[in-house]
């Protein structure tokens, strides 16, 4: 399965035509909306869960018990 994937893939790569496309002003614009609300988004997340990233990785090893030995 894997090998007529990895073919297909391979035949498409070789096989591939100029695309002959146009990317006017809108097209660029709109890919630029596209980056910074993705950048907005990932901000935002950040911002939301930036305590359980911290705490997550600042987190100490915990310690082994101390037992308390009555002298026996």
């Amino acid at each position: 399965m894997r090998s007529s994937i990895l073919a297909v893939l391979l035949w498409a790569l070789v096989v591939a035509l100029p695309a002959e496309a146009y990317l006017d002003p809108n097209a660029s614009s709109v890919l630029l909306q596209l980056v910074l609300g993705g950048l907005a988004g990932v901000a935002i997340a950040m911002k939301m869960f930036w305590g359980h990233i911290r705490a997550f990785f600042s987190r100490r090893p915990s310690r082994p018990p101390t037992t308390e030995s009555g002298g026996k």
